[in-house]
């Protein structure tokens, strides 16, 4: 069954039994007047005390159920509810009140009288009622296994109070109600004093539920008044029938006189749990943000606020050092100007001595420290708090308060508490900060290495003349080194070597640059020369100025069997000459390309370079990264090791030669190279 459909059962039977109730009290008046109707009627008291009890028994359960749903514990809320039934109730009393006075003398008022009675007793009764079960929510919060049995056996004497209501006659039954009153007062005595609820309200909701009981106190009080100068019938009287009501009117009583003591005696010590409760708010909200937060200004706000709460003062700010320039900048102020903060220092700020000294520093008058003059501004004291960690110093924090000695020592222990937490949250943001910053750059430079891996040739072109071969390696995850071939016809190959001034991502960049304008040039059909001058000014129109390129570019006829090259600012290339059997080295050359960006470039030009090849010859390019690799003493790999590791391997494949110099260079520095390197060998058949 639906709880609405129970409930309006509920109140219907209530109704009714309350309407039979008032048959009863109309009956008792009828046979009182006339005796021929008495035996009519034949009112039986048993009847009529089993209608009182069925009339209690289903209000009860009806208020039960209608209180029965408080999920959570509004205090204040829950009062002010039960102080409107009152009200409502109250109302109802004074209105039966005056109109029972008014009707005293009317022919009817015996019929009025039974009217006034049972309205009476329906608004007292579904107020105690309310009282008992917003109470109970009260006494079981929170709720344990040893209040809930407290509870049942205090409601086990509620319920028996309702048998004992057909036993008013018995013999004895004096006693035994006595008993039973003794009884329930220490029970409710011993429930009552659960009120752990009151500690779960802040300053104010305590002083709102302070007010609001001694308004249900009145209300109580109210209602006892009012039926006791009611009537005899309606008044309160200590007779076993209506035993239930004064059994919830008395805890009621009881349990609103506890409340209001233990929440006046708890009024003056709220302030301190509330604090210790705003402090750890505030060590959680500055927690919060240390976790949450990467943003030197968000930590340093939290941290502002949190210690202006905490320490009670009136404004407050931050005050950062600079590290780059060694002078200090209010970051963040709090209901202060910083032309009132420029008021109070005249002569300087205290936050670098707060940092070296690395203490707190609480000023109690700021009229008579020497060093500020705070004299007409409005603040009186001062507390300063150095910002800082283990490894760095950020700052101080500053709090103000317009009286003198306005900081205690608990707010000085806590903004320095604080100020810890801030620091350590500051250095662990800085650190994560890097982090990140590192993780996005080796992500970006993995990135870069993929798209310089496909810039350089992964084969070496076929031919029947000519045995090519090439090794490189950065020193790092990316370089500037560059070597590239292009095939214009079957019978030439236009190959450049060269090297980007730099290391690292910028160099890698220009690198890519550099393999564009080989490929466009490559493409034209133009001397070495002029691809050389054409080059400069492309280099000059990508590269940033102060970088520059130096490159080795080669044309070679495979049908005349002869190579043009030119070196502009790169290593010498070394030709082996098997006919001879010796090797030469190239030193002539030019500028590197973007070196002199001006058309007096072609003044550096001299002549090309130009050999006949024979099969058994071999041509050797590098970069400085092999000549220029220095082993534990500082010595350079050179020419000269170069040109004897190339004449032993002779004889060998291109590939054996080029695997044979790096060998040799990498034995010789007995480890890595310290800069890129790249061998090109080319071996004519």
């Amino acid at each position: 069954m639906k709880p609405k459909i129970l409930n309006g059962i509920l109140i219907t039977i209530s109704l009714l039994f309350w309407l039979l109730i008032l048959l009863f009290q109309m009956a008792e008046h009828v046979a009182a007047q006339f005796p021929v109707a008495q035996m009519v009627l034949g009112v039986d008291e048993l009847w009529y005390r089993f209608a009182l009890v069925a009339f209690f028994a289903v209000n009860t359960l009806l208020i039960s159920r209608i209180f029965s749903n408080i999920r959570k514990l509004h205090v204040t809320t829950l009062l002010w509810r039960l102080f409107l039934i009152g009200m409502i109730g109250v109302t109802f009393i004074m209105i039966i009140t005056f109109a029972n006075k008014a009707s005293a003398k009317l022919l009817t008022y015996p019929y009025l009288k039974a009217i006034y009675y049972t309205i009476g007793l329906y608004a007292i009764l579904i107020y105690f009622l309310s009282a008992l079960f917003i109470y109970r929510r009260f006494i079981l919060y929170p709720r344990t296994r040893r209040k809930l049995y407290a509870w049942r056996v205090f409601m086990g004497l509620v319920l028996f109070s309702l048998i004992l209501t057909f036993f008013a006659n018995t013999p004895g039954i004096v006693i035994l109600v006595l008993s039973c009153y003794a009884i329930y007062i220490i029970v409710s005595l011993l429930i009552s004093a659960n009120v752990r609820w009151i500690s779960y309200l802040n300053f104010n909701q305590k002083l709102r539920a302070l007010g609001l009981s001694v308004m249900m106190l009145i209300v109580d009080i109210t209602y006892i008044i009012a039926a006791v100068r009611l009537p005899a019938q309606m008044g309160l009287e200590l007779d076993v029938t209506l035993i239930f009501l004064n059994f919830i009117i008395v805890f009621s009583l009881i349990y609103t006189t506890f409340s209001i003591l233990v929440l006046f005696f708890n009024l003056p010590t709220s302030s301190i749990f509330e604090r210790q409760g705003v402090e750890m708010a505030s060590f959680s909200k500055i927690n919060q943000a240390i976790q949450s937060n990467l943003d030197f200004t968000e930590i340093m706000n939290t941290l502002l606020d949190v210690t202006m709460m905490s320490s009670n003062a009136k404004a407050g700010w931050v005050e950062n050092i600079i590290e780059e320039t060694h002078t200090t900048e209010i970051t963040i102020c709090k209901k202060i100007t910083k032309q009132d903060i420029e008021e109070i220092f005249q002569h300087g700020s205290l936050t670098e001595k707060i940092v070296q000294d690395q203490r707190a520093l609480y000023i109690r008058n700021l009229k008579k420290y020497k060093g500020l003059r705070s004299g007409s501004g409005r603040f009186r004291s001062m507390l300063v708090v150095p910002i800082v960690s283990s490894s760095q110093t950020y700052g101080a924090l500053y709090l103000v308060n317009e009286l003198e000695n306005g900081f205690e020592e608990v707010g000085l222990e806590s903004a320095r508490k604080y100020a810890e937490q801030a620091g350590i949250a500051l250095e662990n943001a800085s650190l994560l900060k890097n982090s990140i910053e590192v993780e996005r750059y080796q992500e970006q430079l993995k990135i870069a290495t993929e798209v310089q891996s496909k810039l350089l040739p992964t084969q070496m072109p076929y031919s029947d003349s000519i045995d090519f071969a090439a090794k490189y390696e950065n020193a790092y995850e990316v370089g500037g080194d560059y070597f590239d071939m292009a095939q214009p016809d079957e019978d030439r190959f236009r190959i450049a070597i060269g090297d980007v001034s730099g290391k690292g991502t910028t160099a890698a960049f220009y690198m890519a640059e550099v393999k564009g304008i080989f490929h466009a040039l490559s493409q034209l059909e133009i001397s070495v020369r002029d691809f050389i001058l054409a080059a400069n000014k492309a280099v000059s129109a990508c590269l940033q100025k102060g970088f520059f390129v130096t490159l080795t570019y080669l044309e070679v006829n495979l049908k005349k069997r002869k190579i043009e090259f030119i070196r502009a600012g790169h290593c010498p290339a070394f030709f082996y000459n098997k006919e001879e059997d010796r090797i030469c080295r190239f030193k002539e050359g030019t500028l590197g390309l973007g070196i002199n960006r001006t058309d007096k470039f072609a003044n550096f030009i001299n002549k090309t370079e130009n050999l006949a090849f024979s099969p058994g010859d071999v041509l050797a390019l590098y970069t400085d990264g092999i000549i220029e690799a220095r082993n534990m003493d500082k010595e350079e790999y050179g020419y000269d090791r170069f040109e004897e590791i190339l004449l032993q391997n002779k004889n060998g494949s291109a590939e054996e030669i080029a695997e044979s110099i790096v060998s040799s260079v990498k034995s010789f520095v007995h480890g890595e190279l310290q800069d890129d390197y790249t061998v090109l060998i080319l071996k004519f058949k």
